[in-house]
């Protein structure tokens, strides 16, 4: 069924912004690997431009492909009760065939059928990472509502998918699994890359690195407890970068167990990384460690592995799916595990950073925009039926 050109999506582009970094990320490079898939769609994207977002040039990408990429302007914004209504009337008038939602918190009733992409259900998995009852209360419904109301689910993982399963009791059938890319900016440095980067960085010779948020689910503490029965152990002086943007609730108490463990001069808190930064700081790592107790993919995994880095990490939800036997594993909650996989990956870096490169070439943001595409067809053949 050739559905190009009347073939019209419209997205949700509001989360390409700040506030959602790894959503932002997603959504904006699927977008653009749909818009260079000779068969894809036409795109709509719903864009508030009063949103921070110093990322990604979503106006950019409809300049890029005019053909192809349009902007609906909209100042309904995420969380806001009125984008339950605010946005109903643009979906039905734009002549579109489908409605792609990249966030559970969505239009719910629209005039047009909806896919929806769901990365996790961390928050269901470890209830007690919400701060209260009535959050747990209004996370649950309104997942439950965006899978209700959706004609297909996209899961990033086989693991996400088992969740949203068991946890939600979806139909399997509904649930299609689309596995992330990784963007061509992520790759290995050479040796003066390297240096240049170090130097342009201030970053030490050697490095363990950490990327991500510091929220609970992603087992800091621990790491820090591993890290430090690692630097006992070993008398090694490497030190430990821990990057990525801060969820200020979490912060204050993270530096707090740094100084209470002793090592408030080893270990550096970069904070949120620039797209330009990011690939040189795993590039120029040691050791890429991700301890998360729950993961619906684990992106920085792919993307550490991609540049180069060797990869440890906790065995659990998607992260085997992702890392494969590239990675050395450890359990999450196992301190004394977790240390001894710092020594082992270490001593293990060159092998483990061939086979990082190896395993990330088989993740491409194209692969995910035509599985994606797939979805499209798929829903839109059903509603012709």
């Amino acid at each position: 069924m050739n559905l190009s050109p009347t073939f019209r999506i419209a997205f949700d582009a509001r989360y390409i912004q700040d506030h959602f970094p790894g959503i932002g990320r997603y959504a904006f490079n699927l977008l653009e690997a749909l818009a260079t898939l000779p068969d894809g769609p036409h795109l709509t994207l719903f864009y508030n431009p009063n949103l921070p977002d110093s990322r990604y040039d979503v106006p950019g990408l409809a300049l890029r492909f005019p053909e192809r990429v349009q902007l609906y302007s909209t100042g309904v914004r995420p969380f806001s009760p009125s984008e339950q209504w605010g946005l109903f009337g643009a979906a039905r008038r734009g002549n579109f065939n489908l409605w792609h939602a990249p966030y559970y918190l969505r239009p719910y009733i629209l005039s047009l059928p909806s896919v929806l992409t769901a990365y996790d259900v961390t928050s269901a998995r470890l209830p007690e990472l919400l701060p209260s009852r009535k959050a747990r209360l209004a996370f649950a419904a309104t997942t439950r509502l965006a899978f209700l109301s959706s004609r297909r689910i996209i899961a990033i993982s086989q693991a996400a998918a088992r969740d949203i399963e068991q946890l939600y009791g979806v139909n399997p059938a509904k649930i299609r699994v689309v596995p992330l890319g990784v963007s061509a900016e992520f790759g290995p440095l050479s040796r003066i890359e390297q240096v240049e980067a170090r130097a342009t960085l201030n970053l030490p010779e050697r490095y363990l690195l950490y990327v991500g948020i510091n929220k609970p689910h992603k087992n800091l503490p621990r790491l820090l407890e591993a890290y430090k029965s690692y630097r006992e152990r070993t008398n090694d002086d490497l030190p430990l970068i821990l990057a990525g943007r801060e969820d200020p609730r979490y912060a204050v108490a993270l530096r707090q167990k740094v100084v209470q463990l002793g090592l408030s001069s080893q270990v550096r808190f970069w904070g949120d990384v620039t797209e330009a930064d990011l690939p040189r700081l795993y590039g120029c790592a040691s050791l890429f460690v991700f301890p998360s107790l729950q993961e619906g993919f684990g992106l920085p995994v792919l993307e550490a592995m991609a540049c180069g880095a060797p990869v440890i990490c906790a065995d659990n939800s998607a992260l085997p799916e992702v890392a494969g036997e590239a990675a050395l594993y450890f359990v999450a909650k196992d301190v004394t595990g977790m240390a001894a996989a710092i020594e082992q990956g270490l001593a293990q870096a060159a092998t483990l950073r061939e086979k990082s490169l190896h395993r990330a070439q088989k993740f491409t943001w194209q692969r995910t925009a035509e599985l994606t595409l797939e979805v499209y067809r798929e829903v839109l053949k059903r509603e012709k039926e």
